[in-house]
Order: structure tokens, then sequence, then C-alpha cells
């Protein structure tokens, strides 16, 4: 690895990520993590043809818009899949990834350019954009690399590729946010974050310096975001420009600033721009976006009826997913954590297509394909699969999305922030069965063997190996849907409430911790304020969404399902043989008695058909 000339600013972070992951996980990661390297990291096909969209340089053609982004496709899935192998370090894959870097490189010209468009059309549309990505995918390759040579070679070419770039944009320059059509240039500022790692990695000033001109910009024309987020009046919704993911990319760039310069005012942005996204924008699957791509007040609009567009993009999902871990690091706020568990059991996982159900769409003249993610997940009842998102073609006739470029990297943020580590000790923010390894704060090995059936179970075995024996504290997060647990450690037990509990002790292997979650069914009202309020309810069972599907329970019905004055549901466990593939059924009584079954979220309308049309809010009347 090139040595960081760098040093982020000391103690910026509440919590660190576990730079060096070692964790082996048995349940849902695990089966996540194998579906991404069997249908995406493994199509040696599908890396050449995303590297031959910049050999071609076809991605501006005239009028046709939907050729002009598949720039971002290699740098995304490479960013994915760099973080998916820091997890599980396989070979085969690894050298794949390789192969690609390697591939990619031979397709930068002489002048440091490597753009998907001709240079006579470059810098417009969405052509920062793919080059941010490039940067960025070699950027996280370069953590997982073993070869100190090609490293070099790749920051060798980053800077070329960044030097370009600053010789034509900037002050005096052509400004960066007419470097887009789109979202005035909000999607072109996000440039902004490979261009701190890049200086980071160099020392070079001058990619600090073209971070500050586009931080000097607002990252859009007719507003200052930053400076909007700073004063902390109005939520993301009420911006000028409310495109989700491309503001949420340019706010992880300004944390990175934050990091090499410790300047509060940006520190303080990002949070309240964090802050606002989760009072205001998440939905109960751990999404955004009831209205297209946009952050729209999704707390309350996603209850709406009247809206047949597009809902709650996988993006949205994955990118949401990588600023809370980032937001997690920086604050130490557990809801984060809990967001982030919320997107992944539901909206993440929802959005797999693990049916393996062709996609065609026939207006275009191309193929059928299987993509390995959906790109909108509906909220009331409709049918999965409606559109592919980023929907791009090729010169074969096949095409790809963003959507199942970003895949990767919903699943590469759970390793990272599984365990973490604090000023006097770790913290263990998710739990399945598996062993995770880290470094005491003394730097002795610590191993912790889970054993548990969650997010199915609330009860969760954590048993303790540590090379010596040594005092510090274990955090145990007790996530925000839990209202009763209880932690025991030998012959203490204590009661917990959500929010992080932390274990003091001199820790030795053998010791053995139990943290017991009760996990009923609880009914989930809309907020006061939303869109059709008095019609839904949802249903939670631990960080598990219920939800109907057609082929056990008609969505479209009225299913008032009975509950106690707290919002506690009785409900068993039942078969559902129609769906064998459910992780979790559950039969629950209505109000006017009748018995149906709820399968959990993310194994609803698999079939993207009518045949499986679902729902995670249900008419209550």
């Amino acid at each position: 690895m090139v040595e960081k000339l760098v040093k982020e600013i000391d103690n910026a972070r509440v919590m660190s990520k576990n730079s060096d992951i070692r964790a082996k996980y048995e349940g849902t990661l695990a089966e996540a993590v194998r579906f991404i390297e069997r249908n995406q990291i493994c199509e040696v096909g599908l890396w050449q043809k995303f590297v031959e969209v910049f050999k071609k340089q076809e991605d501006f053609a005239g009028d046709i818009w939907y050729t002009s982004w598949r720039s971002e496709f290699w740098g995304k899935m490479m960013r994915g899949a760099s973080m998916v192998l820091a997890y599980t370090k396989d070979e085969k894959m690894y050298k794949i990834l390789e192969d690609s870097v390697r591939d990619m490189l031979s397709a930068q010209e002489s002048s440091g350019r490597i753009s998907g468009y001709p240079a006579e059309r470059e810098l417009e549309r969405w052509d920062l954009w793919g080059r941010k990505y490039v940067m960025l995918g070699m950027m996280y390759f370069m953590e997982i690399s073993r070869d100190e040579a090609l490293n070099r070679e790749l920051v060798t070419s980053m800077q070329k590729q960044a030097d370009y770039i600053i010789e034509r944009v900037g002050e005096g320059k052509r400004d960066i946010r007419n470097c887009s059509k789109h979202w005035e240039g909000l999607n072109s500022c996000s440039i902004l974050e490979p261009m701190v790692r890049l200086y980071r990695l160099t020392g070079e000033k001058r990619y600090l310096d073209f971070a500050e001109y586009i931080i000097s910009t607002g990252f859009i024309k007719s507003a200052n975001l930053i400076e909007l987020a700073y004063a902390d009046e109005i939520a993301p919704y009420q911006y000028p420009v409310v495109k989700a993911y491309e503001m949420m990319s340019c706010f992880e760039g300004l944390l990175q600033y934050y990091y090499v310069t410790g300047i509060e005012k940006y520190k303080t942005a990002v949070l309240n721009f964090g802050r606002k996204i989760v009072e205001n924008e998440i939905s109960i699957i751990g999404c955004s976006g009831c209205t297209h791509e946009l952050f729209d007040h999704t707390a309350v609009k996603q209850t709406q009826t009247d809206y047949d567009g597009i809902v709650q993009e996988t993006c949205v999902t994955v990118t949401w997913m990588k600023l809370a871990s980032a937001l997690l690091e920086l604050s130490g706020d557990p809801v984060y954590a809990d967001c982030i568990e919320q997107s992944f059991y539901n909206s993440y996982i929802g959005a797999m297509n693990t049916q393996r159900v062709p996609v065609l769409d026939e207006k275009y003249d191309v193929v059928p394909q299987v993509l390995p993610f959906d790109s909108y997940s509906p909220l009331v009842a409709d049918t999965r699969g409606r559109k592919t998102g980023g929907f791009n073609t090729f010169d074969d006739k096949t095409f790809y999305g963003c959507c199942a470029c970003i895949g990767a990297a919903g699943a590469g943020v759970i390793p990272e922030i599984a365990v973490m580590h604090s000023s006097d000790g770790v913290i263990v923010n998710y739990y399945e069965k598996g062993t995770l390894s880290v470094k005491t704060p003394k730097n002795n090995e610590l191993t912790l063997n889970i054993n548990t059936s969650y997010p199915y179970d609330g009860r969760v075995e954590i048993n303790v190996s540590v090379e010596k024996r040594e005092h510090f504290a274990m955090a145990l997060r007790i996530p925000a849907w839990c209202k009763k647990a209880c932690v025991s450690c030998g012959d203490t037990a204590k009661s917990a409430d959500a929010g992080y509990f932390k274990l003091e002790r001199e820790w030795s292997s053998g010791d053995t911790v139990i943290l017991d979650m009760q996990m009923p069914i609880t009914r989930i009202l809309p907020q006061d304020d939303a869109l059709n309020a008095d019609l839904f309810a949802g249903y939670m069972r631990g960080p598990l969404v219920l939800a109907a599907d057609k082929r056990v329970t008609d969505p479209d019905a009225v299913l008032d399902v009975r509950c106690d004055s707290d919002g506690t549901v009785e409900g068993e466990q039942a078969c559902c043989h129609e769906i064998p593939e459910a992780k979790i059924c559950m039969k629950v009584e209505l109000e006017n008695g009748e018995s149906i079954r709820l399968i959990d979220y993310a194994s609803a309308g698999k079939t993207w058909t009518e045949e499986s049309r679902c729902a995670a809010w249900l008419r209550r009347k």
C-alpha cells in the first residue's frame, strides 16, 4: 500500500472500523456475499464490457439519454466488490478484480483521461460522475491489493486523471456545476470524495485546493447545500435540489474533507444532514424517496396511494448504509447502526434477485437478462421489478443498471461495522452466527464466537477468547426496536435499554455474554401527519418488516391486525409452503377473527409479477 502522507485529525472519530476485517458469518450476510460472488464478481465478461465503455468512448450518443452513464458501472461495482473481498479474502475473486483493474489502466489516454465520453463531448452530463467512480474503484481496490507496484501505478494513474480535470475545471475555468445539465451539477460535485482521498494518498496540495473549490460552490447553482445543512433550519427535502443518492455522495466527500482539515463547521454540517435524514427521510424498510429517487419527506409520503411512479431506489438504500456507517464512526450514535440494520434486512436483502427472475423491457431492443439486484421496492401494495434503475445498453444488446452495480457495497458495509473499536474497548453492532476477531486496546487478539439465530430469534450468545487477560469495555448494541433486553455475564444479569450497554471487566478466555432480547410482533403506525395515516399500519418482528404477499395473503385487502393497547401483536410461527424461501412466516389474527400469514418483507414479491404483489404497509380500513 502506498503510504498515506496526510494524517487525519486526531480523535476525529468516536469509533473506528475494523480496518483488518477478520470475520466469518453463517447467516444472512454469508448468503448475500455468496450471491454477490456468484452473480457479479465472477462475471469476467461483464467486467470486460464495463471497461470497453472507456475504450470505445461512446457514452455520449446524441439525444439517446439512456447511454450516458455507463461509465459509472465499473467503479461502482469495483468499490463494492473490493469491500466484499476485504471480508471474504477469496483468491479467485481477487484475481478477477486485479485483472479488471489492469484492464482499466490500459484504457487511459496519454493525456491522463479515462472517460466514457469522447474528448469533444467531455465534461457534460454524467462524465465527471463516471470519472469519480473510476478513481473510487481504484482506491477501494488498493485497500485489498497485495501488489505494491500496481498500487503505485494506480496512484500515478489517478493523479493524471485528476490533473486533467483540474486543468479544465475550477476557478476561472469551467464551473464544475456546468459540467452537467442534471441536478444543477450535484452529480459532478460528488467528485469531491476521490479528490480528498487522493490528497490523503499523495499529500499533493493541488488536490486539496480543488476540493476546497468544489466546497466553495455549495454543490449546486441555486443555493449552498453545505450552508443549508450547517444552519440546520430546513430538511434535505426542502433544498432546491433533492436528488438523494447524489446529495449523500457529496456529503460523503465533505466528511472526508473534514477528516483532513478538522474544520468543525463541516463536521457539524454532515452531522446535521445525517440527523435530518433520520428524522424525515427513512421509510419502514430503511430506504428513502417515495417520489422518484428524491428526498421528499419520506416519513410522510411512504403511505401515499396516488403515486404510481418508482419509489425506494436501491442506490439510495446502499448509499444511505454507507453514509450511516461513516456517521456511526463520526458520532458514536447507535441510531446509525440501527438504520444500517433496518436497511440491510429489509430494503437491501429484499432487492436481491434471488429467484433469478429475467428482466426484459420490450420498448428497448435488448435481450432478457437476470440482474442481481432490483432497483425499486414497493411500500403499499405493488409489484417488484417494475423498472431497471440506471438502465443502460451495450453493443451486444445486453444491458445493466446502476442499482445492480452498487449492490455489493451494501453487503460490504456490514463486516466493517459489525465490531468496532472505541477508546476503552470494543463495540458489537451486528449479531449473526459467526466468528469475529479484533484487537483489544492493548493489542491482544480478541475472538468473539457468536451463537444465535438472529434476526429470527432474539437470543445471542457471545463466547470470548482473548490472547491475554485484559481489562476493557465491551459495548453491546441494544436495537431501538427492543423494548426489553437482559444482558448476563457470569453470575450477573442486568436489564438493558436501547442504545449501548457497556460491560467493563477483566476479560479472559471462556467468558460468555448472553444478550436476550424479547422479540414480539409490534404494530408500527405512520407518524400523525403522514398521508393516509389512519389507513395503514406496519408490523415488525425484531428488525424484520412483515409483509403481505399475494401468494399467501392479499396485500390489497383490509388487514386490520388485532393488537394490545401497547401495539403488541399475538402471533405464532407458521408454515409457508407457497413461498418456501421465506425466512419467517407469522400467523396473526385480524380484528374480524380471521387469521392471516405474513412473511418477512425481504422474501416478498420475488416473482416480480402480480402473482407476488406485496406490501409493507397494510390497510387497516
